[in-house]
């Protein structure tokens, strides 16, 4: 699949220079304007700042719910940078007042960093932000999560110190089940063979060999046999941690898995396989949390060590 995007590659690479080091420049300007009169201490605050972070891809429909998010986690004690992005404008102009009087709220666009903005709506602009952000250390948001506590944690856990991720399970319940030729992917793909056999078959071009970062969940994908009753999703990608500086190859499979998302997401529903799958192809470890996911009042809900740590609608 990779071979014959070679020269789309490097002239996309080309272009993507281009427009950061213009928009570094402007950055990097406006802090030190800023600062350069009150001493080198508060640049250095400034980028420390910037090195750890949240990201929140925000869509109108869930702008409200979004703006309260970000003030519960600012109640929570959680003071790092918040990077809210759009393709094109869609916040409205009262919610983006209310979001602008949250102390450290910056406001990103896909169309300052390139010239298709529209083709990055959907699940597909967590993965544009990851990779044009400059927060090194970050946290993924989907706008309608709600978190009990302050999702900084993580940064102390040992799995994310040590692997430079952390990741959550989807539904136990999502399974392949009574796999059958005479069902189409349309009727219901937990059951059709034809989409499994395609899944199969994507996944096994990404990863030709098998090896022990490989989750052991969808083992089955390299047997001849048919499956049954095995897991059809692994991670929900509501939530996001992961460290660019120690996944920088990892995060360059994540972002070509879904830059072709009209192929990938034939395989995978939107985005959230392709965490796991970038880090494998990439031959780096990751971490998945032990606990799956589960409904409660309706909301996907997930632990951190035996308590609830967030939801979404």
């Amino acid at each position: 699949m990779w071979n014959n995007y070679s020269n789309i590659y490097l002239y996309r690479k080309t272009l993507q220079l281009f427009l950061l080091i213009i928009r570094f420049q402007k950055d990097f300007v406006n802090i030190f304007i800023h600062e350069k009169y009150i001493g080198n201490s508060v640049f250095y605050i400034k980028r420390y700042e910037i090195m750890k972070g949240i990201i929140i891809p925000c869509p109108a429909k869930y702008e409200n719910i979004c703006l309260s998010n970000i003030q519960n986690i600012r109640d929570y004690g959680c003071s790092c940078l918040i990077e809210i992005w759009e393709a094109g404008v869609e916040i409205s102009s009262s919610v983006r007042d209310e979001l602008s009087k949250i102390n450290n709220v910056q406001f990103k666009n896909v169309a300052d960093y390139c010239d298709n903005p529209h083709f990055w709506k959907g699940f597909q602009i967590k993965v544009f932000a990851l990779y044009y952000t400059q927060i090194e250390e970050c946290i993924i948001i989907d706008a309608d999560v709600t978190f009990f506590k302050n999702p900084e944690i993580i940064w102390k856990d040992e799995n994310y110190i040590r692997t430079g991720t952390y990741f959550f399970r989807d539904l136990d319940k999502w399974q392949f089940t009574e796999l059958s030729n005479f069902v189409s992917e349309q009727e219901n793909k937990f059951s059709s063979l034809i989409f499994y056999l395609k899944r199969r078959m994507f996944i096994r071009k990404l990863i030709p060999i098998k090896t022990n970062i490989f989750p052991s969940e969808w083992n089955y994908i390299y047997e001849d046999e048919t499956p049954n009753n095995v897991k059809e999703a692994y991670q929900e990608s509501g939530v996001v941690f992961i460290n660019k500086k120690i996944h920088k190859l990892s995060i360059e499979y994540i972002y070509q898995l879904n830059e072709y998302y009209p192929q990938t997401y034939q395989y995978v529903w939107g985005d959230k396989e392709t965490f796991w799958i970038g880090c494998v192809m990439a031959g780096n470890e990751f971490y998945m949390n032990p606990s799956p996911s589960f409904l409660h009042e309706n909301c996907l809900t997930h632990m951190y060590n035996g308590i609830s740590f967030w939801k979404q609608k």
